[in-house]
């Protein structure tokens, strides 16, 4: 935040060969598992690191899902095999340096469609499997 003003909601692509997609949201974390490790007494000693996982959900338009079904019909692919190697998430204030975070080695875990009465668009959530890293701003998160 600089001078009480935070990020905009800027750019966010999933681009396959011949496909790139628009996101109307994402979510995305990260986590390295850490033990502490203890020997005599009631203070740890240090701690240990188990493995690094990667979670990620992004909400697209139907319109943009359906693009996505031609797609993996048009290349015979099983949307749950699907593998999209990253989704890159941009953004930056007016005048400030652009970030850039990428999500690395993708695949579709589970879908959720949420039609409603009333609604003026419909929206798909995907939920994602993160078999690679995220990294932030160019930092390796291990």
């Amino acid at each position: 935040m600089i001078n009480g003003r935070g990020y905009s909601w800027e750019s966010v692509t999933v681009s396959l060969p011949g496909l790139e997609m628009q996101v109307q949201s994402i979510d995305y974390d990260d986590e390295l598992e850490k033990e502490l490790k203890y020997g005599t007494g009631n203070t740890p000693r240090g701690y240990g690191t188990g493995n690094y996982k990667g979670n990620s959900k992004i909400t697209v338009l139907r319109e943009d899902f359906d693009d996505l079904l031609d797609y993996c019909k048009s290349k015979s692919i099983p949307l749950f095999r699907l593998e999209i190697p990253k989704i890159i998430v941009s953004y930056a204030n007016d005048d400030d340096v652009t970030r850039t975070d990428v999500i690395n080695k993708v695949s579709i875990a589970k879908i959720a469609d949420k039609p409603k009465q009333g609604d003026k668009s419909m929206t798909v959530d995907l939920d994602l499997l993160v078999a690679g890293l995220i990294v932030r701003d160019g930092v390796q998160p291990v």
